[in-house]
């Protein structure tokens, strides 16, 4: 009998429908800080790709891939990524310089003051499009909790 097979999966890209890929890089890269890591025409269609800062190749990311939305299929997605519900939870070790950032850039901040738990802090920002994204502190024990404690915003 064989070993068992020993899987590493990732979860790589997220695609995010946006009618402006302008406007999706101003809050990614410009409020959230991430990094631009493709921006490039492939058979006629531009494919830009951005991840958190500081990832490195061994560890596990997942970057997001900005699509201007054409179709009405497409068009029909922007802003309803995730229905009602939280679409993207980034988790930051600078929670204090990008939550400063994001106030001074403007950004739609759903909490007016941030959710303050025994072991991080949170705030919902919304990008431009209306998707709703979990903004928290990093900490070793705080992966994946906050979704557990999730404010419903509808």
């Amino acid at each position: 009998m064989s070993p068992p097979l020993i899987r590493s999966d990732t979860l790589s890209m997220i695609t995010v429908m946006c009618p402006s890929v302008a406007e999706a890089l101003s809050f990614y890269v410009g409020a959230l800080n991430f990094n631009i890591r493709c921006d490039e025409e492939i058979n006629g269609q531009r494919l830009v790709v951005a991840s958190p800062p500081n990832l490195t190749e061994f560890t596990p990311m997942c970057s997001l891939r900005f699509v201007e939305a054409k179709s009405k299929r497409d068009l029909a997605a922007v802003g309803n990524q995730a229905g009602d519900h939280v679409f993207l939870q980034v988790e930051s070790d600078d929670w204090d310089t990008v939550y400063d950032r994001a106030k001074s850039m403007g950004i739609k901040i759903l909490d007016k003051e941030p959710r303050e738990e025994a072991d991080y802090r949170a705030v919902t920002m919304v990008d431009p499009f209306g998707n709703r994204v979990n903004f928290i502190e990093k900490t070793t024990i705080t992966i994946g909790k906050v979704y557990t404690k999730d404010i419903g915003y509808q």
